[in-house]
C-alpha cells in the first residue's frame, strides 16, 4: 500500500470520529445552556410567585422541568456525570443571582440576558443542537 492511500485510509478512518467528537462538543454546551436556562425559569418562577403571577410561574416551571429533563438527557449523552451537571446548574445560579442581587426588580436583568435563547432553547431544543451541529 503506498503512502498517500495509507494517510487517505486514516482521513477515512478519522472523518467519523472527528464527527462524533463535534457531536460531543455540541451536544455538551447545550447541556451547559439547558442548565443556565433551568437556573433562569426558576428564577422567572420566583420571582412571578412573589408578585402574585401564577400564570408566569405555572409556565415557568414547565419550563423548568421540561429543560431540567432535557439538561440530563443531554448530559447522559455524553456520558456527564451527575456531579459535573450539578457544578453547571451551581455555577449558572450564582451567576444569575448577581444579577438578580435579592431583588425580583432586576428580572429584567435576567430577561435581557437569557430570556430570548432561553426560549429558543424551550421551544426547540433540537434546532439549537443543530445549530451547532452546522457550525
Amino acid at each position: 500500500m503506498t503512502l498517500v492511500r495509507i494517510a487517505a485510509l486514516l482521513v477515512l478512518l478519522s472523518v467519523p470520529a472527528a464527527a462524533q467528537e463535534e457531536k460531543k462538543t455540541a451536544i455538551e454546551v447545550v447541556q451547559a445552556e439547558l442548565s443556565i436556562c433551568v437556573g433562569y425559569y426558576t428564577f422567572v418562577r420566583g420571582c412571578a410567585i412573589e408578585q402574585s403571577n401564577i400564570n408566569a410561574a405555572s409556565v415557568a416551571t414547565a419550563n423548568v422541568d421540561k429543560l431540567r429533563k432535557y439538561a440530563y438527557q443531554a448530559g447522559q449523552a455524553v456520558n456527564m456525570s451527575a456531579e459535573t451537571m450539578l457544578s453547571r446548574l451551581k455555577v449558572a445560579i450564582e451567576q444569575q443571582q448577581k444579577l438578580l442581587a435579592g431583588d425580583c426588580k432586576n428580572i429584567v436583568k435576567l430577561d435581557e440576558a437569557y430570556g430570548g435563547r432561553c426560549k429558543q432553547l424551550s421551544d426547540d431544543p433540537q434546532a439549537v443542537l443543530d445549530q451547532y451541529l452546522k457550525k
